[in-house]
């Protein structure tokens, strides 16, 4: 493409939820420079990845997204940033030759390249020269982790506000603290102002998202001081907790879940069931805190969706153990788990723990514990139908099915993805739908629901 053209940039955004946050403003900050936003494999002049450490494997799917989307666009420039590039720059600096490395605790200073890279397109300048230029410039700078404002140029139907970054602890498994230093708060005033944008923008649920919400902390509030804070000042909105530490899901925090702005769902970071486990990872809570945070959030909502983070093989994790974990999960009942398999991280110290539990026997764990969590969520959802339940219809859908009407999908108050038919044509927000069946199992919904 020649000059006089404007920059067509790609995303490509791997691991958690505040990734997913920073790429969205990076994204909305070029396309009001006036840059095109373009998939992948459109042709783009500059491709963005926004990469994670938490797995070797996450690591591994970078490097290979990043050679594929080059061999696909070979006069593009890549720019490289996120926890992987903080602790690895010169590993993904290697993969190809146009390729420039930004440390994700600069991953800031990408959107105030913005209009700079524009220009450069359309002066017709050497776009790996001028990035390489504002990189250089950039690298002496100080971070910014709140730069990230959703929604500068559209806002989404869920939208995820960043109210935290870092963290304090010090697992003994995670690269994740490494990355992203120690814990930072958003204050309080301005996570409010940014909130209220967004509701007056029309959004109606908001996902308070962070690195460890429960190490919130700025001007002397606590994140269940934010949470009143914000549901009682936004009140048309609706906020949902991201997830949370077991032992901090204490008094204050329930008496802050309870509040009916806030959607009945909790994602607890139980990591094992086992307490020597525990121990090892440098959690600072046992099975009995996680067990007492479950049954304490039933106890002040209507039967909540409750999920879970649990590792399995992690060094020295015995059959005993293991069965201490299953042993949890069938008492805490949750819908939802999100099961992964030990991965050793260099610079953590459980990089060097032994004995090392075989790849199969931690494959299989997995499985067990996929297994109780599918189980898990098919109850939770069978529980539902025939009611009438409060969700959000996601952004897009099918063609129309109902005459004026059409399908969405929708993400219900209690984290179920739900088929809605009969949607009016335009129609953006919050509804309310009557469950009529389970889905047909194909995976873009748990649910099938008539519009009402």
């Amino acid at each position: 493409m020649g000059a006089n053209e404007a920059l067509r940039v790609a995303f490509r955004t791997f691991g958690c939820k505040l990734n997913q946050v920073e790429t969205e403003t990076l994204a909305a900050r070029f396309e009001v420079a006036g840059a095109s936003i373009v998939g992948p494999d459109d042709g783009a002049d500059l491709v963005v990845f926004n990469t994670c450490t938490v797995t070797s494997k996450a690591e591994q799917k970078a490097r290979r997204e990043m050679r594929l989307a080059l061999r696909r666009n070979p006069d593009a420039v890549a720019a490289v940033t996120g926890c992987y590039a903080e602790l690895d720059p010169e590993a993904l600096a290697a993969v190809a030759p146009r390729t420039v490395v930004l440390p994700g605790s600069r991953k800031d200073a990408l959107g105030g390249m913005a209009e700079a890279l524009v220009a450069a397109r359309l002066e017709g300048l050497d776009l790996l020269d001028e990035l390489r230029r504002l990189a250089a410039a950039a690298s002496g700078g100080l971070p910014d982790p709140f730069s990230f404002v959703p929604g500068e140029a559209r806002f989404r139907s869920r939208v995820q506000l960043k109210v935290q970054d870092g963290c304090d602890n010090r697992c003994a498994y995670c690269r994740v603290c490494l990355a992203r230093g120690r814990s930072v708060s958003l204050d309080p005033d301005e996570a409010l102002r940014r909130a209220t944008s967004l509701a007056a923008a029309g959004v109606p649920e908001i996902v308070l998202t962070g690195v460890n919400l429960s190490q919130y902390r700025s001007g002397g509030v606590g994140f269940p001081g934010l949470l009143e804070l914000l549901v009682r000042g936004v009140p048309s909105a609706a906020f949902r907790v991201s997830s949370y530490e077991p032992d901090r899901a204490d008094a204050a925090f329930m008496g802050a879940f309870s509040l009916p702005g806030v959607r009945p769902h909790l994602h607890l970071s139980a990591q094992s069931g086992s307490d020597r486990v525990l121990r090892a990872m440098g959690r600072r809570y046992g099975r009995d805190d996680v067990l007492r945070a479950a049954e304490a959030a039933r106890s002040v909502r209507d039967d909540p969706f409750l999920g879970a983070d649990i590792i399995v093989g992690f060094p020295g994790e015995s059959d005993d153990d293991f069965r201490d974990t299953v042993g949890l999960l069938e008492l805490m009942r949750p819908a939802w788990v999100h099961a992964f398999t030990f991965s050793p991280r260099p610079g953590t110290r459980a990089f060097d723990m032994k004995p090392r539990v075989p790849e199969r026997v931690a494959v299989e764990r997995a499985a067990v514990v996929q297994a109780i969590a599918d189980r898990g969520k098919l109850e939770f959802a069978r529980s539902r139908i025939g009611k009438t339940l409060v969700a959000v219809v996601e952004d897009g859908g099918d063609e129309a099915v109902l005459g004026d009407a059409r399908r969405v999908f929708a993400t219900s108050a209690e984290y179920l993805k739900l088929e809605v038919r009969g949607v009016p044509a335009g129609f953006h927000g919050s509804c309310a739908c009557r469950v009529i069946g389970l889905s047909d199992g194909d995976g873009s919904a748990d649910l099938v629901s008539i519009f009402i």
